[in-house]
């Protein structure tokens, strides 16, 4: 029993060697094969090299198929094996595509023949402009995404305009290159100066939109000039500082004196274009005597054989037609009155639009003026 087992095993083992044995020899075939094959094409590639030698080795292949033109591809193969580009196409195996005539080779390119498509930075016909930083205002480019500001403009993205040399920097601004525009309060070419209040007339400014008045002058916007101490308030007014100017129906060096009716010969005033008579004086003008002596009465009564009679004490009789002439004076000069108040005011409207700085003379004719004008009205009222 223990040497039929034995030999059993030997047969196995020598089955097996020879299993191995047979792989390696057809293992070897097939080296041998390949080994001919590559050595057979070698032979063949050398043979059409001595025919074309100028044709790359990478060329003849990519002809190496009898077809004129392959798929996918931008050349066709001649009858002699050689690679012909289609039109629009270049490089050596005519993969590189022909961009427009013109493009920037640096800042173009192109995917089918005849374009020219601009690489990020780039724009133009032919990609040879820069892109400006995105939202560049008044400002270019020398290379992409730049934002050099043009002459006058300044800032990051040349939206701040320079302004004119000197000009304040918190008082002024400006809305274009060169410019100095104030802000509000401020002034002067530089705008360093105050501003006084609008409308202010005479009057300076210390820190913005002041209105302090000069000498002689009062009231908000320092419109309003102070008269003469002792210039009365309700006949008189002023252009000027210092001045006492009467109004129509009152005069004197405090405006103090009125006026009285034109012609009134004995007779006063307590306003103006009146004429109330003196005793013993009466009429319109108190131009008339109003008292009979008695002496004269009694020489009268005697002559004629009368017995005189208790006379009564007589009334004055200027009383009587100062009171009559007085009703009759303001009957008639009514109008006038209301003439010189509409002059008088007219004349207070003119004063308030008219400039300081008007002339004495021209006070002073206006003035006559007024006279010439209540002599012209006498003659019509008598």
């Amino acid at each position: 029993m223990p040497s039929l087992v034995g030999h059993g095993i030997e047969a196995r083992l020598l089955l097996l060697l020879l299993l191995v044995l047979g792989v390696a020899n057809i293992a070897s075939s097939v080296s041998f094969r390949r080994n001919f094959d590559a050595a057979r094409q070698t032979s063949n590639l050398n043979a059409n090299s001595n025919s074309n030698s100028n044709i790359p080795l990478w060329k003849q292949r990519a002809c190496e198929k009898p077809q004129k033109h392959k798929a996918n591809s931008h050349y066709i193969c001649d009858d002699a094996g050689d690679v012909k580009c289609l039109p629009g196409w270049q490089g050596d195996l005519c993969q590189v595509p022909m961009c427009r005539r013109g493009c920037d080779p640096m800042n173009g390119y192109c995917q089918r023949p005849g374009e020219c498509r601009c690489r990020i930075g780039y724009t133009g016909e032919q990609c040879d402009k820069c892109i400006p930083l995105p939202g560049c205002q008044h400002g270019a480019c020398n290379k992409p995404f730049e934002c050099v500001c043009k002459p006058g403009w300044d800032g990051l993205f040349c939206t701040e305009p320079s302004c004119r040399s000197g000009c304040h920097s918190t008082r002024g601004y400006c809305e274009a290159p060169g410019e100095c525009r104030c802000r509000i309060g401020w002034a002067g070419r530089s705008c360093s100066e105050c501003a006084t209040m609008p409308g202010c007339q005479h009057g300076t400014c210390n820190k913005p939109l002041e209105c302090n008045c000069q000498p002689g002058y009062t009231g908000l916007l320092c419109q309003t000039a102070i008269c003469a101490s002792d210039c009365s308030k309700q006949h008189g007014y002023c252009r000027k500082p210092g001045e006492c100017r009467c109004k129509v129906g009152w005069t004197g060096q405090q405006c103090d004196k009125c006026f009285p009716y034109p012609g009134c010969v004995n007779g006063d005033c307590e306003a103006p274009w009146e004429c109330n008579c003196r005793p013993g004086w009466g009429g319109m003008l108190c131009d008339e005597t109003t008292t009979t002596a008695p002496s004269t009465m009694a020489a009268s009564n005697a002559t004629s054989g009368k017995t005189p009679t208790s006379t009564p004490t007589p009334t004055p009789l200027h009383t009587h037609t100062q009171s009559a002439a007085h009703e009759q004076l303001t009957t008639s000069v009514s109008p006038i009155s209301s003439v010189h108040t509409n002059e008088y005011n007219g004349d207070e409207e003119e004063d308030d639009d008219e400039d300081e700085d008007d002339d004495e003379d021209e006070d002073d004719s206006d003035y006559d003026d007024e006279e010439d004008d209540n002599d012209q009205i006498i003659p019509n009222i008598i």
